[in-house]
């Protein structure tokens, strides 16, 4: 009979030893995975100081940014439904460089549907606008969906910045 006991003890045990080897595996996994979390792998830096560097000018820093950030965008102007009396004749394009604009535009019009350069002006000085034009290629009557490119350059060195279009529909009566 005492073996039977000391059988179920020892079996008792072994259960318990495995419950608690369990147990503690799955504490572990659960500690490993909370602190593997997305994005819980930086670490911040100890020795950094909070604010701005010494003798940094922040007036100068502020002038910095507010120029690249007007340099990056394009403010433009244009009739998004110009029409045309014929496909040879002058439309209401209304193409416009704003004066808070600070860079030279030059328009570009391509038809969607096959890439085609119908339009291109000259380079649009700051403050300007052009009210009509006639395009560079002569279109059959109908309607065209197309994109105007408008390419901007530096006005002190002619340089290239960047571009910004828009979606317009050509209308040509006859």
């Amino acid at each position: 009979m005492d073996s039977d006991v000391q059988k179920k003890r020892k079996k008792l045990l072994l259960i318990a030893a495995i419950l608690c080897v369990l147990l503690l595996l799955i504490i572990g996994g659960w500690f490993f995975l909370a602190k593997q979390g997305p994005g819980d792998t930086l670490e911040l830096a100890d020795n950094a100081t909070i604010g701005i560097l010494p003798g940094v000018d922040i007036a100068q820093r502020q002038a910095e940014l507010q120029q690249q950030l007007d340099e990056g965008m394009i403010a433009f102007s244009i009739n998004t439904n110009p029409v045309f009396a014929t496909g040879g004749s002058e439309g209401n394009l209304m193409l416009e460089n704003p004066a808070n604009n600070a860079k030279l535009l030059v328009v570009e019009i391509y038809i969607d549907d096959t890439q085609e350069l119908i339009y291109q002006s000259k380079a649009i000085p700051v403050g300007s606008y052009i009210e009509t034009a006639g395009l560079d290629k002569v279109l059959e009557p109908g309607q065209y969906a197309a994109t105007a490119y408008f390419k901007a350059y530096r006005e002190d060195d002619y340089s290239y910045i960047g571009q910004a279009g828009a979606a317009i529909s050509i209308t040509v009566l006859s």
